[in-house]
């Protein structure tokens, strides 16, 4: 058996790193490019979400390279990603690319004695230590928080550093060499002395940087091409920003906090007191949250055509008004241009500091 995925952002690296912990034959993807979208794009329904696109790009670079099965992640309820899977392989079948799937949903929708029974057959079932699994997944739940600590870290120092671009290239090297890796504990090695190479780079803490949280659909928040490597471009004009959904994030409200996120999605906010579905109501408690840690603006980020996040943006001018907090909404599809998207963001940006004059000095 050899597996396959649809990229999520960084999750190639690690999924590729606990292949190699548990000697699984695994084909990772080339990353995201213009050719996976315009390949994606040909075999999709017309008007169904970026993601969707690149997935199906993504799957048949995969299987092309020898891959059998996919594997992928899913879920119940409003949101779309619900129905992927099927609607992937319906897809993938009807153009010639046909594989096993295994489908990997959250605990509280199949429970964790179905979630391990589908996960066996991705580890080999009893062929492989249960606890040679169990150790690998803590090796790659250190790895992924490790590695988001020293992001965050990155992405709130940039806005201070001293010489532009210092960080950015250190987050780089980094991923760089855990792609070269072998082992999880080389992994773990070499984001530890990384994370100390990152706190040695000169700051300069008088600057007053705009303070930016980035918030909105997972896809669009985490893998780089699906936001126009929205990340890169707020590091190089020297923007302090903060995310909370990442993949160590979604891992932890997935499996390991499940009840706890369930019981927090039926709590009041005042703009959005139920569940839709996706990660509407979280966009929502963010732009509460980046209000009460004194953020200087909001980019809401989402593909075209996801409808929990176009809730949001129907609240989001009175968000805006009641809380006083500036709010970009940015709409993710094949057919716009990068030039349109840098526009928005400068201008943005702009604001946000001229605004941030304002109130410090009155002019």
């Amino acid at each position: 058996m050899k597996i396959t995925f649809p990229h999520l952002g960084d999750a190639h690296i690690l999924i590729r790193l606990l292949c190699k912990e548990m000697n699984v034959d695994c084909i990772v993807p080339p990353l995201n490019t213009l050719e996976t979208l315009e390949r994606g794009s040909r075999f999709s329904p017309e008007e169904i979400c970026l993601p969707f696109k690149l997935m199906v790009g993504n799957i048949m670079a995969g299987i092309d390279n020898g891959a059998d099965t996919v594997v992928m992640v899913s879920s119940n309820g409003p949101c779309r990603l619900g129905e992927y899977g099927e609607l992937l392989k319906s897809v993938l079948d009807k153009n010639g690319y046909q594989a096993d799937w295994i489908l990997l949903d959250t605990v509280r929708d199949i429970g964790i004695r179905e979630l391990i029974r589908r996960a066996g057959f991705v580890w080999g079932g009893k062929k492989r230590s249960k606890l040679k699994l169990l150790k690998a997944l803590k090796g790659i739940y250190k790895v992924v928080h490790s590695l988001e600590k020293m992001e965050k870290e990155i992405h709130i120092r940039c806005g201070y550093e001293t010489e532009k671009g210092k960080l950015k290239d250190m987050l780089y090297k980094c991923k760089r060499d855990i792609c070269r890796c072998d082992t999880i504990k080389e992994a773990v090695k070499i984001i530890e002395q990384s994370s100390g190479k990152v706190k040695r780079i000169p700051i300069d803490r008088s600057r007053n940087p705009a303070k930016v949280m980035l918030t909105g659909e997972i896809f669009s928040l985490i893998d780089p091409f699906g936001n126009q490597y929205l990340e890169d471009k707020l590091m190089d004009m020297g923007v302090s920003f903060s995310k909370r959904i990442t993949i160590g994030w979604w891992i932890d409200t997935t499996f390991v906090h499940s009840l706890k996120r369930a019981k927090m999605m039926k709590q009041s906010n005042g703009f959005l007191n139920y569940c839709i579905g996706g990660y509407a109501k979280d966009t929502v408690e963010e732009v509460i949250e980046a209000k009460k840690n004194h953020y200087d603006g909001v980019i809401q980020l989402l593909p075209l055509g996801c409808m929990p996040e176009i809730v949001v943006k129907s609240i989001i001018p009175e968000m805006s008004d009641e809380l006083d907090i500036k709010i970009l909404t940015i709409v993710f599809d094949e057919m716009n241009g990068e030039a349109g998207y840098i526009t928005r963001i400068e201008a943005f940006i702009d604001m946000l500091q001229r605004r941030k004059q304002h109130v410090l000095y009155g002019y």
